[in-house]
C-alpha cells in the first residue's frame, strides 16, 4: 500500500475526528462526573445531619441557641456561598448547605406525616402554630355552658360568696 497526498489527507482528517469526538465525550463526562459529585454532596450532608440529629439531638434535634443545627448550616452556607466567601469551591458550599437544609426539611416532613397520622393535621381555624408543633386555643365557654342551675363549668372550679 502506498502512501499518497490523498491517503495522508484522509488520515489526518480521521485523526482530527477521533480528536473531536474525545473532547466532545471529555466535556460530557466532566459534567455527569460534575452533577454526580454534587449529588453525592448533598446526599452525604443530609445523611450525616439526620444521624447526628438522631444519635446527638434532644428530642431528635441538635439545636444551637435554640435553632436547629442543619437549618442553621444550610442558610449559612448558602449565604457564605452567595456573598462568593468561599472562592471558586461555592458550588460546594451550595451543595452541602442544600443537603443541611433537606435534613431539616426531612425531619419536618416526618414530624408533619405523624401529626396527620394521628389526626393532627393542618392547623384549623383559630389554632396556633408553635414550630412545627400545632396546639389548639384554649376552650372557651358560653353562658350556654352554665344554663341549667347549679351546674358544673367543665374542668374549672368556682366559689360563691355573699348571699342572702
Amino acid at each position: 500500500m502506498a502512501f499518497s497526498a490523498q491517503n495522508i489527507a484522509k488520515a489526518r482528517e480521521m485523526v482530527e475526528r477521533a480528536k473531536s469526538k474525545m473532547a466532545t465525550m471529555r466535556e460530557h463526562s466532566e459534567e455527569v462526573i460534575g452533577e454526580a459529585i454534587a449529588a453525592t454532596e448533598v446526599g452525604t450532608t443530609a445523611l450525616a445531619f439526620g444521624y447526628a440529629n438522631a444519635r446527638y439531638g434532644e428530642g431528635g434535634e441538635l439545636k444551637i441557641a435554640g435553632m436547629p443545627l442543619d437549618l442553621l448550616a444550610g442558610v449559612s452556607l448558602h449565604g457564605i456561598s452567595f456573598m462568593g466567601g468561599l472562592g471558586k469551591y461555592s458550588e460546594h458550599g451550595h451543595n452541602i448547605g442544600s443537603g443541611a437544609v433537606a435534613a431539616y426539611m426531612c425531619r419536618m416532613g416526618n414530624q408533619l406525616g405523624r401529626d396527620a397520622r394521628e389526626g393532627r393535621g393542618a392547623a384549623a381555624p383559630g389554632t396556633r402554630t408553635a414550630g412545627y408543633f400545632q396546639q389548639p386555643p384554649p376552650p372557651r365557654y358560653s353562658a350556654a355552658d352554665y344554663a341549667d342551675v347549679g351546674a358544673e363549668a367543665p374542668g374549672i372550679t368556682y366559689t360563691v360568696e355573699g348571699g342572702e
